[in-house]
C-alpha cells in the first residue's frame, strides 16, 4: 500500500515537473525581428507658375529734315565776240566810272568788293549794217584782265548812268594789293563785237 502510493507520488511529481517545463519553456530564446523599410519613391513635382510679361515699347522715330542749298559757283561773264573792233576815236562814249558799294576790309587795307557806276552815251543810232542798223550796247568791267561783271543797257539818245553789279565771288580769285579796273562800251554783233568806250582805273583790294 505504501510502495503504490508512493509510486503515484512519483508520478504526479514526474507530470508535475513535465508541465513546468512545458511552460517555463527554454531560457535561450532568438528572437528574430524584420522590419521592411517601406521604400517611398517621392517625385518632387515643382510646379512653376511661369508669367511671360510682354512689355510692348513704342519707337518714336523723328524724322529730320535737312534743307541744303546748293550754292552755284561764280563764272565769269559772257566774253566779247572777238577780235574786237576799235570804234572810239574821238569820241569815248563813256564820260566817267564810279566805284559804288564798296565793302571795307576788317584790317583797313582797302576793300573786299565794289560795284561800277557808268554814266555813258549809249546812242549808237546807225553804227550797225541793215537790217539791225542801230547798235546792241553793253557793258564789261574787268579787273587785272579777269571779266568780272556785264550789263547790257537799254538803247537810248541821252547820257545815262547805269551800274555794273559784280559778284563778290568774283573778287576771290585776286591777291591783296593795287587792281586795274577797265570799263568797256561795246557794241554787240553777231561776228565781232565793236569798242564804243573805254575807261581805266585802280583800286586797293584786300582779300582779308
Amino acid at each position: 500500500m505504501n510502495r503504490h502510493r508512493s509510486t503515484v507520488l512519483v508520478l504526479i511529481l514526474a507530470i508535475m515537473l513535465a508541465g513546468c517545463s512545458g511552460i517555463g519553456g527554454s531560457n535561450d530564446t532568438t528572437t528574430t525581428t524584420t522590419t521592411d523599410a517601406p521604400t517611398s519613391d517621392i517625385t518632387e513635382t515643382t510646379a512653376t507658375d511661369s508669367s511671360t510679361t510682354s512689355a510692348e515699347t513704342t519707337i518714336t522715330t523723328t524724322s529730320t529734315t535737312t534743307t541744303t542749298t546748293t550754292v552755284e559757283e561764280w563764272e565769269p561773264p559772257e566774253a566779247p565776240h572777238t577780235p574786237i573792233d576799235d570804234k572810239i576815236g574821238d569820241d569815248n562814249h563813256i564820260k566817267s566810272v564810279t566805284l559804288t558799294n564798296k565793302v571795307q576790309a576788317k584790317n583797313g587795307n582797302g576793300v573786299t568788293s565794289f560795284d561800277v557806276d557808268v554814266t555813258a552815251d549809249t546812242n549808237l543810232t546807225g553804227v550797225d549794217p541793215e537790217p539791225l542798223v542801230d547798235g546792241d550796247p553793253y557793258f564789261l568791267v574787268r579787273v587785272d584782265g579777269e571779266r568780272v561783271g556785264r550789263t547790257s543797257v537799254r538803247f537810248q539818245h541821252d547820257e545815262g548812268t547805269y551800274s555794273v553789279d559784280i559778284d563778290e565771288r568774283a573778287f576771290e580769285q585776286f591777291d591783296s594789293g593795287t587792281l586795274e579796273i577797265e570799263v568797256l562800251m561795246l557794241d554787240q554783233d553777231k561776228q565781232t563785237d565793236d569798242l564804243y568806250g573805254r575807261w581805266t582805273g585802280t583800286v586797293e583790294y584786300s582779300s582779308e
